[in-house]
C-alpha cells in the first residue's frame, strides 16, 4: 500500500483500470506500485486525501521522492525506513541527555548508551525499521519532540520554543495517534509547571497552538472526511477478544522489546519474568527520581496505551493489540529498564555481587534481544500478514494456471502480488461490495485452479458467499494462524 500512495495513486484507479478486464498478470498489477513520471508529491497527497486520510503525508512524500531519486523495488522500499530509523539513535540520546544527565540525576552518560543499546538490538525496533511504512519515522518524531519539549523548558527561548512546535508538527504530519503523545506532552507540562511558571506555561501553549496550527490543513482534511477515514479502520472493530486474550497480547508487545524467537510457550514464559522485571523498574523509577523525570515516562508509557486499551476493554475491538500503535508506551518502557540498570551499575556502593547480577542481567537482555533478531532474519517473515501471503503463496503457486478473483482492499492485493508467481493471473472487484461476482464455469475451466482471496471478511460477506450458486468453496485453514481456524481468507472454488 505505501508503494501505491508514493507512486501518486489511489486504489480506485486501479480498479477501475483493471475491472473492465478479464483477467490481469501479477506484473502487470505491480506496475501501480512504481512511479512512471507522470505522478508528483501533489497526487500522492491527493490519494492519501481521497482514500487514506487516518496516514498523514509526510512519509508517503519522503517515499515518493526517495521513488523519484534512488528506485522503487521492493529492497529499495524498505532501504528508507532503515536509513530513518538510524535518526533514533541521536533523538535518543538527546532526549536521555535532557532527562538523565541534565536533571542532575546522573553524572555520567550510562544510562544514555544504555538506551540506545537496548533500542539498536531491540527485535521490536528491527522489525519494524524494516517495513516501508511510517512507523520508524515515528518513533524518530517521538523520540525528538519528546527532547525538544524538555530542552525548550530547561533553555526557556522563544527559539527552542519554536523548534518544539516544528518538532510536534512533524509529529502529527508522521501519524495521527501523535496526537495521544501532544496530551502527554500537555499534561506533564501543566503537572509540573501549573500556574506557578506562568512564562513556561504560555511559552507551552503558545508553541503547542503553533505545532497544530502548522497541522491544520491536514487537520481538516480528516475532518471534512471523518466517514471516509473511519472506513480505514473499520478492520480494528470487525472482532473483538477475551480479557484474557487481550492480556496475553499486552505482554507479548512488552516482551517481544526485548526477546522473541516466535517459540511458543516458551516466549511467553519468558515475556512474564520480562513483564515482572518492567514493573519493579518503574516502581524504582518512581521511588528514586524526581517527579519531573518519572512523570514523563509514565504518561508517555501510559497515555498513549490506555484509550486504546479502554475502548478495547469498553466497546470492543483489535486496537491495543497493534504493537505499533504503541510505540511511544514502548519507548517509554526501554527508558525505564535503561533506568534500572544504569543506577544500579553506576553505583559504587553496591556490593560485588550485586553490580555482577545487573552485569549479568544487561548481557543477557541484549544477547536475547541479538539472539532473537538473528532468528527473526531467517523467517520469511514475522508480521500476520506477511505470514498469510507466503502461506497463500505456497497453496497457489504450484498450479499450473491459476486464477485469483479478489474484491479485497487493492493494498492487500498488491502486498500478496510480490509472493506469487508470475503465471498467476488476477481478476479484481471492487471492494465496496459483499458479493463476489465469479465468472460463468466455462470460463473458470480456462484455470486449473480458482482461488478467492478477501482479507478480514465479515459476517455479511461470508452470507453472500454462501449464496453463490454452482460454485463450492473450500476454506483453506492455515496451521501456523490460530485465525485462519475461524476467519478465513482464502477459498479453492470448484464448479458443481
Amino acid at each position: 500500500m505505501a508503494s501505491l500512495r508514493a507512486s501518486g495513486y489511489t486504489q480506485e484507479e486501479v480498479v477501475q483500470h483493471f475491472s473492465g478486464k478479464s483477467v490481469v498478470s501479477v506484473t502487470e498489477l505491480q506496475r501501480y506500485q512504481r512511479p512512471d513520471g507522470t505522478r508528483s508529491v501533489i497526487d500522492v497527497v491527493k490519494s492519501l486525501a481521497k482514500e487514506d486520510q487516518q496516514h498523514p503525508p509526510l512519509y508517503f512524500s519522503l517515499l515518493s521522492f526517495w521513488f523519484h531519486s534512488i528506485g522503487s523495488s521492493v529492497a529499495l522500499a524498505r532501504l528508507l525506513p532503515v536509513l530513518l530509523s538510524l535518526l533514533v539513535f541521536p533523538c535518543t540520546y538527546w532526549l536521555c541527555q535532557e532527562l538523565f544527565v541534565e536533571t542532575g540525576i546522573f553524572a555520567s552518560k550510562l544510562p544514555t548508551w544504555i538506551t540506545i543499546a537496548l533500542i539498536a538490538v531491540s527485535p521490536f525496533h528491527v522489525l519494524y525499521s524494516q517495513e516501508s511504512r511510517q512507523y520508524s519515522l515515528w518513533t524518530v518524531t517521538t523520540l525528538l519532540s519528546t527532547a525538544a519539549l524538555l530542552w525548550a523548558i530547561r533553555l526557556k527561548t522563544r527559539i527552542s520554543w519554536g523548534i518544539y512546535a516544528l518538532t510536534l508538527a512533524i509529529n502529527f504530519y508522521t501519524f495521527l495517534l501523535a496526537g495521544l503523545v501532544a496530551i502527554a506532552h500537555g499534561i506533564y507540562v501543566m503537572i509540573i509547571y501549573g500556574f506557578r511558571h506562568r512564562k513556561i506555561l504560555k511559552s507551552y501553549f503558545v508553541a503547542s497552538l503553533l505545532g497544530f496550527i502548522i497541522f491544520l490543513p491536514w487537520a481538516w482534511v480528516v475532518i471534512i472526511n471523518h466517514s471516509q477515514a473511519k472506513k480505514g479502520i473499520n478492520s480494528l472493530f470487525i472482532y473483538t477478544l477475551k480479557n484474557s486474550e487481550l492480556r496475553d497480547i499486552w505482554i507479548q508487545h512488552l516482551g517481544r522489546l526485548f526477546f522473541d524467537l516466535n517459540q511458543e510457550p516458551w516466549d511467553f514464559c519468558v515475556h512474564q519474568v520480562l513483564l515482572l522485571l518492567i514493573l519493579y523498574a518503574f516502581y524504582c523509577l518512581c521511588r528514586q527520581t524526581p517527579i519531573s523525570v518519572w512523570l514523563l515516562i509514565i504518561l508517555l508509557a501510559g497515555v498513549s496505551t490506555l484509550p486504546l486499551i479502554v475502548q478495547d476493554l469498553i466497546f470492543g475491538g483489535m486496537r491495543s493489540t497493534k504493537a505499533r500503535y504503541l510505540i511511544p508506551s514502548l519507548l517509554g518502557v526501554q527508558l525505564a529498564i535503561a533506568y534500572l540498570l544504569g543506577r544500579n551499575l553506576a553505583n559504587p556502593s553496591l556490593k560485588s555481587w550485586h553490580q555482577k547480577f545487573w552485569q549479568l542481567l544487561l548481557v543477557i537482555l541484549v544477547s536475547g534481544s541479538i539472539l532473537s533478531c538473528a532468528v527473526n532474519a531467517q523467517a520469511c517473515c514475522k508480521k500476520e500478514l506477511n505470514k498469510e501471503n507466503f502461506a497463500i503463496a505456497k497453496i497457489i503457486n504450484p498450479t499450473t494456471h491459476p486464477l485469483l478473483i479478489s474484491d479485497a482492499v487493492v493494498g492487500y492485493v498488491l502486498s500478496l502480488s510480490h509472493s506469487l508467481n508470475p503465471n498467476v493471473q488476477i481478476l479484481l472487484q471492487p471492494s465496496k461490495t459483499f458479493k463476489v461476482y465469479l465468472p460463468t464455469v466455462e470460463e473458470l475451466k480456462q484455470f486449473s485452479d480458482v482461488f478467492v482471496y478477501r482479507n478480514n471478511p465479515n459476517k455479511d460477506w461470508l452470507k453472500e458467499l454462501a449464496k453463490q450458486q454452482n460454485y463450492k468453496f473450500e476454506p483453506i485453514v492455515f496451521g501456523f494462524a490460530e485465525r485462519s481456524k475461524d476467519r478465513p481468507v482464502l477459498w479453492r472454488v470448484t464448479p458443481i
